[in-house]
């Protein structure tokens, strides 16, 4: 676990780092919104922003003030977390809900006012070019009246200059009325960012979202907070126990033979083949154990350096293996 955690410590720091930025930045908003003067929302802004960076850091601390039996304290700084958190929670949620429902506001005009100009604007426009086609037909019949009066040439320049003011303006109008139907179909087809999702829904979202972003850097930081000397991995345990019975063991080389240790060693005799002692501590060992020069002195009641040249000759004829470690049984 130890591991686990030191492996992706820097990418959730990144990650809190992240989601912390987006929650200050809703709170300085939030405050700016509620104060007119600049220098004030300034002001209370940047205090806003500190204590919201705080409340993510109040929670390892109340972890390790409990670790230390400072209940009190831990409980007093789980509140003003909470605190904290609740005012940034509602200000990511205003934040938004605020911008929902100026989608939403904007939707409507969009779809509905703008639907309306463009119906209108259409109808408009067919009646202009209704109204042309009628004068197309009323100057038609002044040309054909003035050809029976036998002024043709008057008839066309009538004929000429009218309808070429008629024609340009019903193309125009057209080409407003196409854009008019091609804008509203538009319109109708485009979907709704928010319109469409309802407002029970929406709001659930933004508490959601707002819950999540006070309550995940907060667990990330409590999960990084270094463990106590007892919860640790057994395996610093061990190495601590192992260096100790390494300095014990040279300490014990260090110590003088006593006098009957002295008599132990001209019993047992170094120069001689093992003694069954030693032979008997070693075969009711398990195979690959190590064996400590400290055991091997005690059990034979013989001084550390005797119990040393004793496992030196051992290791000599076989019966133990020399490593890096130390001696092992083979």
């Amino acid at each position: 676990m130890h591991n686990l955690i030191t492996r992706y410590r820097w990418p959730l720091l990144a990650m809190v780092a992240l989601l912390a930025g987006v929650t200050s930045a809703s709170v300085a908003m939030a405050i700016q919104a509620l104060i007119d003067d600049a220098l004030l929302a300034g002001l209370f802004a940047t205090a806003a922003v500190v204590l919201d960076l705080f409340k993510y850091v109040a929670w390892p601390l109340a972890l390790g003030l409990l670790a230390m039996r400072r209940a009190l304290c831990a409980l007093l700084m789980m509140g003003c977390a909470l605190a904290l958190g609740g005012v940034s929670g509602w200000a990511t949620y205003d934040r938004l809900m605020s911008s929902i429902a100026t989608s939403r506001a904007e939707h409507q005009a969009l779809q509905v006012q703008r639907q309306a100009d463009l119906e209108e604007l259409r109808r408009a426009d067919a009646a202009r070019i209704e109204q042309l086609d009628a004068e197309a037909a009323g100057v038609r019949q002044q040309s054909g009246a003035l050809r029976d009066r036998g002024m043709v040439s008057r008839a066309l320049e009538l004929e000429t200059a009218a309808m070429v003011r008629i024609d340009t303006e019903r193309d125009r109008a057209l080409a407003r009325r196409d854009a008019a139907s091609q804008e509203l179909t538009a319109l109708r087809s485009q979907p709704a960012k928010a319109a469409g999702l309802p407002l029970e829904i929406a709001t659930l979202l933004c508490l959601s979202f707002a819950a999540a972003l006070e309550i995940v850097p907060a667990l990330i930081l409590s999960a990084l907070r270094p463990a106590p000397a007892a919860e640790r991995e057994p395996e610093t345990v061990t190495a601590q126990q192992e260096r100790t019975e390494e300095q014990a063991e040279t300490i014990a080389q260090e110590q003088p033979e006593t006098a009957q240790d002295k008599a132990r060693s001209e019993e047992v005799g170094v120069d001689s083949a093992l003694p069954e002692p030693l032979l008997q501590l070693i075969a009711s060992t398990e195979s690959g154990t190590k064996m400590a020069v400290r055991r091997v002195a005690k059990e034979l009641r013989i001084g550390s350096d005797k119990a040393t040249k004793l496992m030196q000759k051992a290791a000599g004829m076989g019966v133990l293996n020399k490593t890096d470690a130390g001696y092992v049984t083979a």
